[in-house]
């Protein structure tokens, strides 16, 4: 009997996810605390996403303060976007892409300086 009742609550929780395609879409939006080891050694911004409808933006909070991010492109569990850091010598983009699974992140961001590894925590939802 207990298989039966594990299979049955099994069979319950799929049924909602199919009938709920997006119910892990919130999953995406929170806090997330990024680790990068930079040239400048190890540093953790932390990014908070928001969701707004169907699109998403956000706010990357660094040592050089809180840097605005329009919006977020995200495909399923992928996302990438385009962040314009101010320095003395002028503005520099950098393009950051990866993936998310749960409460884990990892991903890739490319500046005019090459490409850096990181990966995050999400912190808070």
């Amino acid at each position: 009997m207990n298989r039966y009742l594990t299979a049955q609550g099994v069979g319950a929780l799929l049924l909602c996810l199919m009938l709920n395609p997006n119910a892990h879409a919130e999953d995406f939006a929170g806090t997330w605390t990024l680790t990068l080891d930079t040239p400048n050694g190890v540093q953790n911004p932390t990014l908070v996403v928001e969701k707004n409808g169907e699109t998403y933006s956000g706010v990357y909070n660094s040592l050089r303060g809180p840097i605005d991010v329009p919006e977020i492109s995200r495909d399923g569990n992928a996302f990438s976007f385009p962040l314009v850091i101010k320095v003395p010598i002028g503005d520099i983009q950098v393009d950051y892409t990866g993936t998310f699974e749960g409460d884990d992140m990892m991903g890739s961001v490319q500046s005019p300086r090459g490409e850096v590894p990181f990966t995050a925590r999400k912190t808070a939802p």
